[in-house]
């Protein structure tokens, strides 16, 4: 497992929303944009499932997850790993507290980070 250095999670922080890359088992790929994704340890970051359709599916068949934040000095990173789906536990609960009450936070989306990007060079 890759940890996220600290310039990832501070650009990560100042960001609103995310594009999200997932791809179902035929290699389809799926991007979307996320508003509620956070760093909850170095090698751990949660996403909110509230309207997640093919995103859903797509970690249900295979798990893969890949999303990119820009930070204006350094550039943008791509973070990269595997996720998986929750519907109860610490994680779950996280979703209930975190999210809008108007929103359906029907699942915690738990990515284990595995790769960090910074442009087309590896850092982790």
């Amino acid at each position: 497992m890759a940890q996220l250095p600290d310039a990832v999670k501070k650009a990560i922080a100042k960001q609103d929303a995310f594009p999200v890359a997932t791809c179902n088992q035929d290699c389809i790929p799926n991007v979307v944009y996320i508003g509620y994704l956070k760093v909850i340890d170095d090698q751990t970051v949660l996403i909110a499932d509230n309207y997640l359709k093919k995103t859903r599916d797509n970690i249900l068949s295979n798990g893969k997850i890949a999303f990119v934040v820009r930070d204006e000095e350094k550039g943008s990173f791509q973070i990269k790993g595997t996720a998986e789906r929750l519907t109860k536990g610490a994680m779950f609960d996280e979703v209930q507290k975190w999210a809008s009450e108007k929103l359906p936070r029907v699942a915690a989306v738990v990515m284990h980070v595995e790769e960090i990007y910074n442009g087309a060079e590896i850092i982790h």
